[in-house]
């Protein structure tokens, strides 16, 4: 974030942007740092801002390393042709390798619930006959010198069996909790709304990272599984493979289950893949 201070050297820059960042500058203490170019970390949710999408910046030097004790400026393209700052933030003189606590996963809830064919694009935030909903139990994790709202926390979500994973990344002041579909007509307005299957069990994971991610180890979750629920909002017809009458859902609801075109920066980091030896 703006104005962090004693920052690792050895930490990735984030930024969050509907489109890839392209001709950013970093500059410290006067010396332009050269810049890889921005690789995708994908789509969730910043700061309550659901939808945004995640792009990781590294100075591009053999050791991926930002200068020691001087302040850093980013700066991207003004539209007057000249340079509007992102951020600015202080790092410390170097680096070390504490390692943080990793977050705790306790509780995955997955459903699909079905909706009337006719209320597809019809205003209401239904976009397609079934919408994934998902709620998450787990205690975040914590990295040393790091705020809690710029820790960021990447969930994985796939098949216990094998097939293709979702990915969902979350910064905030909170946990991420997801939504449950609760009453009759649960609308689908949860940030995270993965695509499920519901004859196949899915399996949870969370990693996080934030300042050192070049040089601390990466922090890692448990795994835990879940069936899916299957339901059908009122007006739709039972889901597939369900006996006579379906899964409507009525009374106490899904909540007594549980059971950049501007850019933004975050002066925290990223878990990298390789570390600092």
């Amino acid at each position: 974030m703006p104005g962090t201070q004693n920052v690792s050297t050895a930490t990735s820059l984030i930024v969050v942007s509907a489109q890839q960042p392209a001709a950013m500058t970093l500059v410290a203490n006067g010396q332009t740092v050269p810049l890889s170019t921005a690789i995708d970390l994908g789509a969730g949710t910043f700061a309550g801002q659901a939808h945004a999408h995640f792009w990781q910046l590294r100075a591009a030097t053999s050791d991926s390393m930002l200068i020691g004790g001087a302040e850093h400026v980013l700066s991207q393209p003004g539209g007057d042709g000249g340079a509007a700052e992102v951020t600015r933030f202080t790092t410390a003189a170097g680096y070390d390798k504490t390692q943080g606590t990793a977050p705790v996963l306790r509780a995955l809830h997955l459903w699909r619930v079905r909706y009337p064919v006719a209320d597809i694009n019809s205003g209401n935030c239904v976009f397609a006959e079934y919408h994934g909903f998902i709620t998450v139990d787990y205690d975040p994790a914590t990295v040393p010198n790091t705020a809690s709202s710029s820790v960021v926390h990447t969930f994985q979500l796939a098949p216990k069996n094998g097939g293709s994973g979702q990915t969902f990344i979350y910064v905030g002041n909170t946990p991420f909790a997801g939504l449950a579909p609760a009453g009759a007509y649960p609308l689908p307005t949860g940030d995270w709304q993965p695509e499920l299957d519901p004859t196949r069990p899915y399996c949870l994971g969370i990693s996080a990272f934030g300042d050192g991610d070049i040089a601390r180890l990466p922090l890692a979750s448990q795994s835990v599984c879940a069936d899916v629920v299957q339901l059908s909002a009122a007006g739709a017809p039972p889901p597939p493979g369900t006996a006579g009458g379906g899964c409507a859902i009525v009374g106490r609801g899904a909540a007594g289950w549980l059971g950049v075109a501007t850019f933004a920066l975050l002066a925290v980091a990223i878990r990298s893949r390789r570390r600092r030896r």
